[in-house]
């Protein structure tokens, strides 16, 4: 009797419409490798469940739901609820058990992936993995007018290392596996994916703007020249190398004064590497000349200004 067969009767009986086990050897140390794995495997599936149902219509939103939690080799059994707001195209069909059998067939087909490839050689794995997931989106005919959408290859990339990290806490002894009434796929816990080789893999075209002059704030020095600066730039936090070897001599020197919250004047230069399908797949900022620090005052706490 199969995995499949054996635990079948399982979630017939909780209604899931899959399930996450994990299996481990008992009396080994740091138990709570096992639940943070399933709880960051339960909440990549959340996040891969509402990037693929974009594919059929942006109205659905999926939501999980644990149905049953078994141990002796820790299995969560998870069912899928969708839900959409008005939308004239959905009316005209029952799509809600064909886009629920498509989530469970999709993620399969990411698990699957993982399972057989340690990490990802060419941009043609990418791109076959994406038309099946399309396919599948098709057959749920969950739409009046059949316009469907493919996932962007970045956010397919994104998620084939998010079920990588997912894992990531589990030993060598332990392995996970993805079970549904029709499939089922075992994690390779050695699949791994290097940011760098993602955007190799998946630009097309590589922009590099002239320097500019921008004002940086300092979020987190680097004090050994190693790597890379953290900086808070438009609300948000960017890396940066800094390539003006003569100030970061004098930086490590202790010549120049550089703390948390002051800000740099500085020519930057920002590449920015486009995928096939023209989005964005890496935005990177070189430093080639710091022109001065600009140091962060206190609040004014004169007399009078909290009275």
């Amino acid at each position: 009797m199969s995995t499949l067969q054996k635990f079948l009767p399982t979630a017939l009986s909780t209604g899931a419409d899959f399930c996450l086990e994990i299996k481990f050897e008992k009396h080994s140390d740091n138990p709570a490798r096992v639940f943070r794995a399933m709880t960051s495997l339960i909440e990549t599936c959340q996040r891969i469940d509402t990037a693929l149902v974009q594919s059929v219509d942006v109205n659905i939103k999926p939501v999980l739901m644990l149905e049953d939690v078994e141990t002796s080799s820790l299995r969560a059994w998870l069912k899928t609820a969708l839900e959409a707001v008005e939308d004239d195209a959905l009316k005209k069909v029952d799509w809600k058990p064909a886009v629920g059998k498509y989530l469970v067939k999709a993620k399969y087909y990411l698990i699957d992936f993982v399972s057989k490839n340690s990490t990802i050689t060419n941009k043609a794995q990418v791109t076959d993995l994406s038309l099946k997931l399309l396919s599948a989106s098709q057959e749920t005919d969950a739409k009046h007018i059949p316009l469907y959408s493919r996932i962007p290859e970045t956010e397919l990339v994104r998620y084939l290392q998010e079920l990588s990290e997912a894992t990531s806490a589990l030993q060598a002894t332990d392995s996970a596996k993805y079970i549904s009434a029709q499939d089922e796929a075992a994690f390779n816990l050695s699949f791994h994916v290097s940011p760098e080789s993602v955007e190799d893999l998946l630009t097309k075209e590589t922009i590099d703007s002239p320097p500019q002059v921008m004002i940086l704030k300092v979020r987190r020095p680097d004090y050994l020249g190693e790597s890379m600066w953290e900086f808070r730039f438009q609300n948000r936090t960017i890396t940066a190398k800094i390539q003006d070897q003569e100030w970061l001599g004098r930086f490590q020197n202790r010549q120049v004064d550089v703390r948390p919250g002051d800000a740099i004047r500085a020519e930057v230069s920002i590449q920015v590497k486009y995928g096939y399908d023209g989005e964005a797949v890496g935005v990177k900022y070189f430093i080639f000349r710091v022109i001065g620090v600009i140091a962060s005052e206190p609040l004014d706490a004169s007399p009078g200004l909290f009275q």
